[in-house]
C-alpha cells in the first residue's frame, strides 16, 4: 500500500519502521523547523532529525499536494485537525494512531492526563479521521496495563511500540473491505498541559503530587519556588515523614497534606540537573524552611 505518514514526534518511529519492514511504500511528512528557545533558533522536528528524506510542509495545501496518488494517510502526533477535503484525497482516507482507549482522553495530552488521573489501564487506538477531534470510528484498539510508578517517558515508549501492531491490524481490515466501529462509552478530554499546571501545590496529597511529577516531566515539567527562584522537580518518591505542606527536612523530604514525598532529582534555575544530596549541600535550607 502507498502510505503517507505525517508526524512530528519520535513516538511515530516504531510504526514507521514496522510499515517499512512490511514492504509498504511509505512517504514521510513533517512540519518545517520552528523557532524555539531564547535565541529563536530553528529547531527541526524529531522526525526531520531522524529521516532526512521527510517532506516538510508549512500548511495543509502542501500536505494535500503530497497526498495525491496515495492510498492512505496516517497521522501520529502531527497536531493538525485536517479538513474533510484533505482526508478525501487518499483512496482510503486518513487514519490516526492515538495514545488512549478512545473515547477516553480525546485531545492533545492523553498519556499525561491518564497518569495524572491515576488510570490503571490505557492503550492505543487507530481510528478513521473525520472533521472532529478524535471522534471517528475505530479500526483497532490495544490495551496496556500501566505499571506502578510509570512516568510519561516510559508510557510513551511502551505505547509507541504497540502502535505498529494496531496499525497493521487496521490495514488488514481496510484491505479486506471491513468497516470501522463507532466509538462507544463516555468521552473525556485530555487538554494540552499549560506551564502553570506544573506548579506544585504542597497542600495537595502526596499521591496527587507524585502523579503530576511523573505525568508532566519532561514537558512542561513540574516546579516549585525556593527563596524566590524557580526550582524544577524532576523525580520523587513516597516518604514516611510527616511534615507541614512545603516543609523541607534535612534529607530533602517535603511535606504535603498527607505524608511527605522524597525529592530525588531537581534543577535550580540556570543550573544543571542535580541530586537532592547535591542540592542540599549547596543551598542548605534552614530548619522549617518551605518550598513556596
Amino acid at each position: 500500500m502507498k502510505i503517507l505518514i505525517a508526524s512530528t514526534s519520535n513516538v511515530a518511529i516504531p510504526s514507521i519502521e514496522r510499515l517499512l519492514s512490511e514492504g509498504h511504500q511509505v512517504t514521510l511528512v513533517t512540519l518545517t523547523a520552528r523557532p524555539s528557545g531564547r535565541g529563536n533558533r530553528l529547531i527541526p522536528t524529531e522526525i526531520a532529525s531522524k529521516y532526512q528524506n521527510a517532506h516538510k510542509v508549512e500548511d495543509e495545501s502542501d500536505l494535500q499536494e503530497l497526498l495525491r496518488n496515495q492510498d492512505l494517510l496516517i497521522t501520529i502526533a502531527f497536531g493538525w485537525i485536517l479538513k474533510e477535503e484533505t482526508l478525501s484525497i487518499p483512496k482510503f482516507g486518513g487514519i490516526n494512531l492515538h495514545f488512549s482507549l478512545l473515547p477516553k482522553w480525546r485531545g492533545a495530552a492523553p498519556v499525561q492526563r491518564a497518569l495524572e488521573n491515576g488510570d490503571k489501564v490505557t492503550g492505543v487506538t487507530v481510528f478513521q479521521m473525520d472533521s472532529g477531534m478524535h471522534t471517528g470510528p475505530i479500526w483497532s484498539q490495544l490495551s496496556f496495563e500501566i505499571p506502578e510508578n510509570c512516568d510519561a517517558i516510559s508510557l510513551f515508549q511502551a505505547l509507541s511500540k504497540m502502535g505498529g501492531d494496531a496499525i497493521v491490524q487496521s490495514l488488514t481490515k481496510i484491505e479486506n473491505g471491513e468497516l470501522p466501529i463507532k466509538q462507544v462509552g463516555e468521552a473525556s478530554i485530555a487538554s494540552k498541559i499549560t506551564k502553570i499546571e506544573g506548579k506544585l501545590d504542597w497542600t495537595q496529597s502526596s499521591e496527587m503530587l507524585l502523579r503530576k511529577i511523573r505525568a508532566f516531566n519532561p514537558n512542561p515539567g513540574t516546579y516549585t519556588q525556593f527563596r524566590g527562584q524557580i526550582l524544577k522537580i524532576i523525580e520523587a518518591k513516597p516518604s514516611e515523614y510527616i511534615l507541614r505542606p512545603g516543609e523541607i527536612n534535612q534529607f530533602g523530604a517535603t511535606g504535603t497534606s498527607t505524608q511527605a514525598i522524597q525529592i530525588l532529582l531537581l534543577k535550580p534555575a540556570g543550573k544543571n540537573e542535580m541530586t537532592i544530596k547535591d542540592w542540599l549541600n549547596g543551598y542548605k535550607p534552614n530548619t522549617g524552611e518551605l518550598f513556596e
